[in-house]
This record gives structure tokens, C-alpha cells and sequence, in this order.
């Protein structure tokens, strides 16, 4: 083998590990920023907390208590138009021109 073609070999070689080493820094980094700390310092677990503590009812102050909250809201308003809507239909009576009957014209 000549000079060349081993120095080819072995810089190919240096560089293909150089890449392979990079790429797993950049998985381990990923890793690293998804399951470590954020900027706040909170760790996945503490972060996750906050999450669950969203979703599930505990006397007002989760979205799901808020949701549910509106959904009553809207329910009692639905109810109450419905309500108005049925006295307005069933006690308005159609107003109709009051004919005077005409005197017949006796010929």
C-alpha cells in the first residue's frame, strides 16, 4: 500500500468515528435537555406535576374544574332562554285586524 492511500484510510477512518462520537453527544444532549432540568431549574417530574394537577378535579383552581364550571353556566343560561322562549311563544297571541262587519245595502 502506498503512503497516500494508508493516510487516506486512517484520516477516513478518524473521521468517521469523529462523526459517529458527535452524533452521539447530540442524542445524549437531546436526552439530556428533555428529562433534565429547564431554565426555571424544574426537573420532568416537577414539570409533569403541574401538568396532572391541571387535569383533574380539585376544587376550582384546575382547568378541569373551570371547564366545568362554564359548563354549568352555559347550561342555566340554555335552560332560562328556553324558558323566556316558551312564555314569549305560548302568551303572545297573534294580533289580527279587528273587521267591523259592513251594514248590507238593502236594493
Amino acid at each position: 500500500m502506498s503512503l497516500f492511500s494508508e493516510f487516506v484510510m486512517y484520516f477516513g477512518g478518524a473521521v468517521t468515528i469523529t462523526g459517529a462520537l458527535y452524533a452521539i453527544y447530540k442524542i445524549a444532549k437531546r436526552l439530556e435537555d428533555a428529562i433534565g432540568t429547564d431554565a426555571k431549574g424544574r426537573t420532568i417530574s416537577e414539570r409533569l406535576d403541574r401538568v396532572e394537577h391541571q387535569l383533574w378535579e380539585n376544587g376550582g383552581s384546575s382547568l378541569a374544574d373551570r371547564v366545568n364550571t362554564i359548563e354549568m353556566h352555559s347550561i342555566k343560561t340554555t335552560t332560562e332562554l328556553e324558558f323566556i322562549k316558551e312564555l314569549i311563544i305560548n302568551n303572545s297571541t297573534p294580533v289580527a285586524a279587528v273587521k267591523k262587519p259592513r251594514a248590507r245595502k238593502t236594493a
